[in-house]
């Protein structure tokens, strides 16, 4: 992998634009936080087809990849801020073009089905921010995810420490984030869209899946060698999935009883996910990673 291409940090009168790139939402979201990145100083303005309603998409699949493109293209935005996931960014991945953000790197914005965007774009070289959306700003701009995503746009820095968890695996590594939706990194292993970044940190999340398919994909993870090729990992909340007792484990036994058999350091229920506590982090940043009985700490070193 090439040398990673960051943004430069938000100032002041920046542009910023809210696009639509996978399922839709409700207009009330968009509009909330369009008022919101307006309230940081940002000229927010909304994609052409950013309000579209198309089945359970944000608009048609050219609708939606001429939104993305044309803010990837324009030198004078900064900031891509996807409105929310669901379902529908692997439809696009194939038919972007990356030559004019190269020129002008920006910000890429959003979790959950933007996981497979944010992959994409790692694996182009660029990196990008595994955030809170437009629900989220909605509901609570000022909490302590939404605080930590405007310091993240602004200063291009995090710096968590939290308390240990009991399944936590004590250790010390640095490497770079990449991950994101379990299930929509599992859907891109093997595809020309993902790869490992070096003495790369994985972090994962997921929400409303059954234990048994959580399983099966922490069992493609080590069948597929990623497990055995990251330096630490990063297992987030896993929303609405209900634990199984046929399973003979919970969620996060079962994770621990995978990577229990390698080296790295492992922390547990890191707040990142489909929660309210859903930290930034950014994909393709190096970071520090410290692991022991009291606390944990992430930061950036880049």
């Amino acid at each position: 992998m090439s040398k990673i291409i960051f943004p430069q940090p938000l100032n002041y009168g920046d542009k910023a634009i809210i696009l639509s790139p996978s399922g839709n939402t409700e207009p009330l979201y968009i509009d909330t936080a369009k008022s919101v990145l307006k309230s940081w100083g940002l000229q927010a303005e909304t994609a052409t087809y950013a309000y579209q309603k198309y089945g359970r998409f944000g608009g048609t699949r050219e609708q939606r990849l001429s939104d993305l493109q044309s803010a990837m293209d324009d030198k004078e935005i900064k900031l891509i801020f996807c409105s929310r996931g669901g379902y529908g960014v692997v439809q696009l991945l194939e038919n972007i073009n990356y030559k004019r953000i190269r020129q002008y790197p920006k910000w890429l914005v959003g979790f959950s089905d933007i996981t497979a965007l944010h992959l994409a774009f790692l694996k182009k070289g660029f990196a990008s921010l595994h955030a809170p959306m437009a629900r989220h700003l909605t509901e609570d701009a000022e909490d302590e995810a939404g605080l930590y995503l405007k310091k993240v746009l602004f200063s291009g820095n995090i710096n968590y420490n939290i308390n240990s968890h009991p399944f936590n695996i004590k250790g010390n590594t640095e490497g770079r984030l990449f991950g994101g939706n379990l299930a929509v990194m599992c859907g891109l292993i093997g595809t020309p869209y993902f790869k490992i970044p070096p003495d790369g940190i994985l972090f994962i999340e997921d929400i409303g899946e059954p234990a048994y398919k959580i399983d099966r994909m922490i069992w493609q993870l080590k069948l597929s060698g990623i497990l055995k090729n990251i330096s630490g990992l990063i297992v987030g909340r896993f929303a609405d999935c209900e634990e199984d007792a046929l399973m003979c484990e919970t969620i996060y036994g079962i994770i621990k009883d995978m990577v229990s058999q390698y080296q790295f350091p492992v922390i547990f229920g890191f707040p990142v996910g489909h929660v309210k506590d859903n930290y930034p982090l950014i994909q393709g940043g190096n970071v520090r990673l410290s692991v022991n009985n009291d606390y944990v700490t992430i930061e950036n070193t880049d």
